[in-house]
């Protein structure tokens, strides 16, 4: 719970800070994004989720994934464009996953089920599910009472 606060109000940080140097060349506006704002969304959501992590496992699993994915950038950016590599955004989202993932109480929940195809079944397999059952009909009433002889 801690480490997804933390994390969170990281990213919620970073995504302010990275407002201005962005607002020289909104690169990332021109395509029709806002990364300041993504970021503060995935940093909003860790800090919400970190008070029922159980139940907001979606936020957890996307908590794990970040620091893979910086991971990720961080090499790809540095092997195909020979940019500079930042340990720090590296370290700070592996040491941030590998915190999450070490505190999660049901770590084997983290990793999603395979679903197994389910295969159709014949249709002479499927047995048709029975009618309900009609009470009996009831004599018609007549709504103006009931004459004398």
């Amino acid at each position: 719970m801690i480490a997804m606060l933390l994390m969170g109000m990281a990213l919620v940080g970073g995504a302010a800070a990275a407002l201005v140097p962005t607002s020289l060349l909104p690169l990332d506006q021109e395509v029709g994004t806002h990364t300041s704002a993504a970021g503060a969304v995935l940093g909003i959501g860790l800090m919400a989720a970190a008070f029922n992590p159980v139940v907001n496992m979606s936020w957890v699993r996307a908590g794990v994934l970040y620091g893979f994915v910086v991971l990720a950038f961080e090499a790809g950016s540095y092997f195909i464009w020979h940019a500079p590599f930042h340990i720090g955004p590296v370290f700070f989202g592996l040491a941030f996953s590998l915190l999450l993932i070490a505190l999660y109480p049901n770590r084997r929940a983290l990793v999603p089920e395979r679903s197994k195809p389910q295969t159709p079944r014949p249709a002479s397999v499927v047995a048709p599910a029975p009618a309900p059952s009609k009470p009996a009909a009831e004599a018609p009433k007549s709504e103006g009472g009931s004459k004398a002889p």
